[in-house]
């Protein structure tokens, strides 16, 4: 077999360089999702306010971390959740031919999940959706346990960022 230099995707979207390693791809599109996903919620946390929305109603509660919820976050979660992407965007690849569109519909769905849970979670979690599942089938030819990490690894790293924003901004 080649080597993943020789067969990885160069692009993902058309940003998102996808040459090379699989360490340097996840590195790359941890950035690529983390700071439009910041910026995307800081513009809808703003457009609420200023429309004098309770935008403390619409997310989630401030709490302390706790042990357990470190672990959901950092791992359990981008585990189960990469598996559910990679069913979803596999199914949605079946009918939809276009990557971009697979992963626009993904990332639609995943943030409509959260938003069931805390409204402002749309805005934080669907860009980054897009992205993790676009990085899944950019992947995905060179083999299920790359596109697994393409997505999983970057979730698992926007998450730990998350948790580390919360931890510092606490006095």
């Amino acid at each position: 077999m080649t080597s993943t230099e020789d067969v990885a995707p160069q692009r993902v979207a058309g940003f998102l360089p996808a040459r090379g390693s699989l360490a340097f791809y996840c590195v790359v599109a941890w950035h690529v999702a983390l700071i439009p996903t910041i910026l995307i919620l800081l513009g809808a946390h703003a457009v609420f306010s200023s429309a004098g929305a309770d935008v403390e109603a619409l997310q989630k509660p401030a709490r302390e971390i706790a042990q357990r919820s470190v672990w959901i976050t950092l791992l359990i979660a981008p585990l189960l959740e990469t598996v559910v992407l990679a069913l979803l965007v596999t199914g949605l690849a079946r009918f939809v031919r276009n990557p971009n569109v697979v992963a626009a519909i993904s990332a639609l769905a995943w943030g409509g999940l959260h938003a069931a849970f805390h409204p402002l979670w749309f805005f934080g979690v669907v860009w980054s959706f897009f992205v993790f599942s676009r990085g899944y089938l950019a992947w995905r030819p060179v083999s299920y346990k790359h596109a697994f990490g393409a997505a999983a690894v970057p979730h698992a790293l926007v998450n730990s960022s998350a948790l580390l924003m919360q931890f510092l901004s606490k006095s």
